[in-house]
């Protein structure tokens, strides 16, 4: 039953946006609230991309900038439903994002800024 689980999981990627003057507290609780969703129904976080501040093109519930916060998870399709709904309640989001990727093998190929630690 476990091999089927994870032939079932999809690879997907979610770029978070959060207010810019959070406090590092803050940040965390919603990092492990979003592990916590990924790994409550069966799937895994691949890897986490730490951005940090950045312009943002236009004002976003007026921010000029965002802290950025990249994914790469596996999980079911059904998940996904319930991380956009719960992204969508939260306050500190300024904007989100979550797409089913192709490619997997540029999975922590990416250059750390730096490392989120719990």
């Amino acid at each position: 039953m476990l091999v089927k689980k994870h032939r079932d999981t999809k690879n997907y990627e979610l770029m978070l946006a959060l207010k810019p003057l959070l406090p590092d507290d803050l940040r965390k609780e919603i990092h492990k609230q979003f592990v916590g969703m990924v790994k409550k129904d069966g799937g895994e976080v691949v890897d986490v991309d730490v951005w940090g501040k950045r312009y943002l093109s236009y004002k976003i519930k007026g921010h000029n900038e965002g802290y950025y916060i990249v994914y790469d998870f596996k999980a079911f399709p059904a998940t996904i439903a319930e991380i956009k709904r719960q992204m969508q309640l939260k306050q500190e989001v300024l904007r989100f994002m979550v797409v089913e990727m192709d490619d997997v093998s540029r999975i922590g190929k990416s250059i750390k800024k730096k490392e989120l630690e719990i």
